[in-house]
């Protein structure tokens, strides 16, 4: 077996490459190198290492135990380089570097966007990823190194260890019916109302993905007592408003994502009970020192969002 210093960096991200994207030509596309080169270097990274790490067959390349376990670790030694160079490019003065950011719909869209819009006026040096996806996911993506922070709620409970957070703010849980609605002209709405609702026949309707294991605030109906006899879960917030709108349930839905979504012919009306609020956190790998601009992107995250403060609203609530 090879030692250390025979591993190249092009290696591992080429292999870092096959195995986000799922196959050699999606990787040599986001590397920019031609399929061959991505091909020799997998090749390379597995003769060094006197492993297989990847098992290519016409149906794909699928990653081995050995591929598995050697991700994160190439992952960190990738991520660990370009700290320090963006540490070394900001002695200059001016913050370089890429930050890779995860979110979810709600907050890309209201906290995220406008942030990265700011930063970037204030840090032209510095380069922004956004990433998407589920609580479970967004946790994995710190953990193994494929985003620097993400931004997701607490109500998913935290299995890695090493992923450190810090509190932002809560946010408000929100009913969505049509304008014609009963609930409409409800401020704020109890919860027993909710409950009357849903047991009177409507649907109600929520975001999430039961096959990961989660959906947005069914524990918090089902310690109220309330279970509805239809419960409808979509992806995205936008699904949620639509369906709505046309008549085919309730909705519940955060605050950021409606600020987005819920407008025209449809209501939005806050839940009464002090329970109807969910934290919001940002998470990053405590193993981990994170490069200045991720870290001062974190800090300007600590800062408070502007559509919050635009609303009135304070930004860090207890």
């Amino acid at each position: 077996m090879s030692k250390p210093d025979d591993v190249q960096l092009a290696w591992l991200m080429s292999f870092i490459a096959v195995a986000n994207h799922g196959s050699f030509t999606a990787a040599a596309r986001a590397t920019h190198r031609s399929q061959p080169r991505v091909s020799a270097h997998v090749a390379s990274l597995e003769a060094a290492l006197g492993v297989r790490l990847l098992d290519r067959d016409t149906r794909g390349v699928e990653i081995t135990e050995a591929g598995s376990r050697f991700l994160p670790h190439a992952r960190a030694a990738i991520a660990e380089v370009r700290s320090g160079m963006d540490g070394v490019q900001s002695l200059s003065g001016q913050l370089q570097g890429t930050v890779v950011v995860g979110s979810f719909p709600g907050a890309s869209g209201v906290l995220i966007a406008p942030l990265i819009k700011s930063f970037k006026e204030t840090h032209p040096g510095v380069s922004i990823e956004l990433h998407e996806g589920d609580p479970g996911w967004l946790e994995d993506a710190v953990a193994d190194v494929n985003v620097d922070i993400a931004v997701r709620c607490a109500d998913t409970p935290q299995r890695h260890p090493h992923v450190a957070s810090e509190h932002l703010f809560d946010e408000q849980v929100l009913v969505v019916v049509p304008q014609d609605d009963p609930l409409a002209t409800v401020n704020p709405v109890e919860t027993a109302a909710l409950a009357g609702h849903a047991l009177a026949g409507h649907a109600l309707v929520v975001t999430g993905a039961p096959a990961e294991g989660w959906t947005d605030f069914l524990e918090r109906l089902e310690s109220a007592g309330v279970r509805p006899p239809r419960v409808v879960t979509v992806a995205q917030p936008t699904t949620l408003i639509a369906l709505v709108r046309a008549g085919l349930g309730v909705g519940l839905i955060g605050e950021m994502a409606a600020t987005i979504t819920a407008f025209g012919d449809v209501v939005t009306q806050p839940l009464a009970d002090p329970m109807w609020h969910r934290e919001i956190r940002v998470y990053w790998n405590s193993r981990r020192q994170l490069s200045t601009a991720a870290r001062t992107f974190r800090e300007s995250l600590a800062a408070g969002p502007q559509w919050r403060q635009a609303r009135g609203l304070p930004f860090r609530q207890s």
